[in-house]
Parts: C-alpha cells; structure tokens; sequence
C-alpha cells in the first residue's frame, strides 16, 4: 500500500493549523530565481534562498512543518531526523537544503527543504485513476469534472490543452501500477510526495509528528469526510 504525505491538521499535535504564520527571507525580490520556492522540479547546482518560516505562537515545533508561504507542498520544511530515514530509501532525484524554523524568538537550526526534481509519473495506473479538471462555465464561475485518461501521454496532452485555458488538471485518487520500484517518490499535477508501507512504518515508529499519510486510492474529499478513514487514524480536524 502507498500512501501521500500530508500535514497534520490535528491541533493536539501541530498545536495550530498551519504552524507558520510568516517567513523570514534575506532578499527584497520575491521573483529572485534563486529563490527557492521559485525553482520546481529542477535540480539546484548553487545555494538557492530559503524561507525561514516564523511558526505561531500556538504552534508546536514538528518533524513535518505545515505552512503555505515557505514552501507549500512542493518544498516541504523537514527535520534532520525526518530527512535522515528518507534518504536511507531514496538519495537519486533529490536535494536537501538547510534551513530553519523560528518559535517565540527561537531559531531551530536542524530543518531542511526539500528539492525533488525527479517525478515518477510513469507509476500512475491512469485507466484504473480519476482524474478531473476545473473548468471555466460560460455564464461565469467553475466546474469540476471527471476526464477520460489512458495513459501518461494522453495526460500530459490534457494538462497542455487545459493550461492554455488556465484550467488545473490534477488526480483526485491515485492507482498505481506494477512498475513502482520506489519507496519514495514524487507525482505531479497536485505535488503528491509518496512512501510505501515500509517507509511509512519506519517513520511512524521513529516518532515522526506533523505527519498523516493519506492511502493514494482515497481522494482528499473521501479521507477527510466526517467520520471517514482520516478521522477514525488521526482524529477530528
């Protein structure tokens, strides 16, 4: 079973939701290319600009820091123990930069960012996933819908044809097919960072906090209904 790694939304363990409120940066131009939360799914040969985020007096300090202005969901803030047990399953397609966190005037240095630039794609059992799109109606506003993809290249035709019109495609829930051969890996369209079972386990015994790991098939809508299969794991959000 394979599973996406999500941030904790249970306020007993992250203490607020999301944990950063603000970022410190030491630059004056947000669209500086060296900037890392400028940079996706590439790999870096020089010491890119990282956030520094400033978490929230309520929050708590994690392994896995939820925020959406120092990094989101591509480049996630990390702990060294956290970094330590990834790169025991995967050290190809990947790059870790140092950074830190900041609490009540405290700065926590043992943090990185991560900078994935391989994708696997090619794992995606496309006929068996539900892939949707949001699409622009006439009379004004969105609609999401459910499209017919076979196989990758069918996929990224779509995404091509969509982003001209500046729609999202992405994948509600995931099949995978027999050609995984990792136990850490990325998807795109949506930044779904995933770990086998294996992997999961190991974390999870390491004592790892900030972390809940979504089973791929589920959609975000399915694993987070009341009373569903998020709840009865992690608790009430």
């Amino acid at each position: 079973m394979y599973y996406s790694i999500q941030f904790s939304m249970n306020n007993k363990i992250v203490g607020k939701f999301f944990q950063s409120e603000n970022i410190v940066y030491n630059y004056e131009d947000f669209s500086n290319p060296k900037f890392l939360n400028n940079i996706y799914f590439k790999k870096i040969d020089f010491e890119p600009i990282v956030s520094i985020p400033i978490l929230h007096k309520k929050a708590k300090i994690t392994d896995l820091i939820s925020n959406v202005n120092a990094g989101g969901n591509l480049h996630l803030i990390i702990s060294e123990k956290f970094k330590n047990i990834i790169e025991k399953y995967r050290t190809k397609g990947l790059q870790f930069f140092k950074t830190s966190i900041i609490k009540d005037n405290v700065e926590y240095y043992n943090y990185f960012s991560i900078n994935m630039y391989e994708s696997n794609m090619d794992f995606i059992d496309f006929e068996k996933s539900n892939v949707v799109v949001r699409i622009k109606k006439k009379e004004g506003g969105t609609e999401l819908i459910t499209i017919g993809v076979n196989t990758l290249d069918d996929f990224l035709t779509t995404v091509n044809y969509h982003r001209e019109k500046m729609e999202v495609v992405t994948i509600n829930s995931i099949f995978l097919n027999e050609r995984v051969n990792e136990d850490f890996f990325l998807l795109k369209n949506g930044v779904k960072y995933i770990v086998s079972e294996k992997l999961k386990q190991e974390i999870e015994d390491a004592g790892c906090t900030g972390i809940e790991f979504q089973p791929v098939e589920l959609s975000y809508n399915e694993w987070t209904a009341p009373g569903g299969e998020r709840e009865k794991v992690y608790g009430k959000i």
